[in-house]
């Protein structure tokens, strides 16, 4: 499993790049924001931090 970000709801809070141990997400500029990215989605250790994280609930995990 591994995050994946809904762009139609992100708002850029980079909460989700902030908390994961496991540095799957990288900052790319989108739109003039600033947004995470699943940059290593096999790094995911399936903790869900990111997705606690998110603020509008923007992330979740999916299979493979």
């Amino acid at each position: 499993m591994h995050p994946v970000i809904d762009y139609s709801k992100c708002n850029g809070a980079l909460a989700c790049y902030e908390v994961c141990p496991a540095e799957v997400f990288d900052i790319e500029e989108m739109n003039g924001v600033k947004k995470a990215v699943v940059a290593r989605p096999e790094n995911c250790i399936e903790c869900e931090q990111c997705v606690e994280a998110c603020p509008i609930d923007a992330i979740e995990l999916v299979e493979e």
